[in-house]
C-alpha cells in the first residue's frame, strides 16, 4: 500500500520563517526608504525656516548683541540704528540674517513689529475688513495670504494699538520655498519668547509695549483665540507649529504696559 508523503514539522517550519523574515525585511526596506524621502522632502521645504532656528542655536552671540541693540533702539531714540551691524561677528550669514539694520529708522514712519529678543523688526501688514463684513472667507483666507507677502499681518477686524481689545499678529513659520514672500519663516523662532519678555509695534508713528502673559499651543478651529475684551488692552501673536506643519498654532498673548 502506498504511503503519502508529508513533510515533517521540522521541514515546514524553516521555509515559513524565512518567507516571514522575508516579508519584514522587505517592510523594512520600504519604509525606511519612504521616510527618507519624506524627511529630504520635509527639510528642502522648511530649509529657511530651520535655518533661522539653527543659527539663533549655534550663533546665539550674534542674536544676543541684535536683542540688545534693538533693546537699546526701542527705548533710546539718539542711538543710529546702523551702528548695531557694528557690533555683529563678521559673518556673512549672520550680516545677511540683520541686513535690515542699516536702513531702520530710528522712529519707523511705517507701521512695524519689533521683537528685541528674535532679532525681528517686520513690517506689520494692515487689510481691510470688507470679507470679514462680508463673511467671505475664502477672500479672506487669499487676503490674509497676500499680505503675509509684505510682513506681519494685522488681522483684520481685531483692535489697532491703544484700543481696548486684543491686537491680533499673525505670521509664517515656515512657508513655501517658491512662495515669492520675503517672510516666509519670520515666526520660525516664535516659541522662544517666554512670559515676561516684551514686543513693540510701531503703529502711526506712536510705540506702544507689549509685555508677554501667555504662551499656548491650540487647535485651528480655536477661535476664542481672536476674543476681544472690552476692558483691557492685549496683543496676540500667532504662528503654526510645530514649523512646517499647520497641526497647531502656537498663541503668545501679551498684555499692553505703556
Amino acid at each position: 500500500m502506498h504511503i503519502p508523503h508529508f513533510e515533517t514539522l521540522g521541514d515546514f517550519e524553516p521555509k515559513r520563517s524565512g518567507r516571514w523574515m522575508n516579508k519584514v525585511w522587505h517592510w523594512v526596506r520600504f519604509s525606511v526608504v519612504t521616510g527618507l524621502i519624506f524627511f529630504i522632502s520635509f527639510a528642502a521645504l522648511n530649509f529657511g525656516a530651520y535655518k533661522e532656528i539653527l543659527i539663533s542655536v549655534f550663533n546665539s552671540k550674534a542674536y544676543a548683541q541684535v536683542r540688545d541693540g534693538l533693546t537699546l533702539l526701542t527705548n533710546d531714540p539718539a542711538v543710529d540704528p546702523s551702528q548695531l551691524l557694528e557690533v555683529l561677528p563678521d559673518h556673512n550669514e549672520v550680516k545677511k540674517t540683520f541686513a535690515w539694520l542699516d536702513s531702520i529708522p530710528v522712529v519707523p514712519t511705517d507701521n512695524r513689529l519689533v521683537i528685541p529678543k528674535l532679532g525681528k523688526s517686520v513690517p506689520l501688514v494692515n487689510l481691510g475688513t470688507e470679507h470679514i463684513e462680508g463673511e467671505s472667507w475664502h477672500e479672506l483666507e487669499k487676503q490674509i495670504q497676500g499680505g503675509l507677502q509684505q510682513g506681519v499681518v494685522h488681522y483684520p477686524g481685531t483692535a489697532s494699538p491703544g484700543q481696548f481689545g486684543n491686537v491680533f499678529l499673525t505670521g509664517h513659520s515656515s512657508y513655501y520655498p517658491w512662495d515669492p514672500g520675503k517672510f516666509k519663516d519670520v515666526f520660525a523662532t516664535l516659541g522662544q519668547l517666554d512670559i515676561g519678555d516684551r514686543y513693540y509695534v510701531y503703529y502711526n508713528q506712536i510705540k506702544y509695549t507689549y509685555e508677554v502673559r501667555e504662551k499656548l499651543e491650540v487647535t485651528p478651529d480655536k477661535v476664542e483665540v481672536l476674543h476681544q475684551p472690552t476692558d483691557q488692552k492685549m496683543s496676540t501673536l500667532m504662528t503654526c507649529t510645530p514649523v512646517g506643519t499647520t497641526l497647531r498654532r502656537l498663541i503668545i498673548h501679551a498684555e499692553q504696559i505703556s
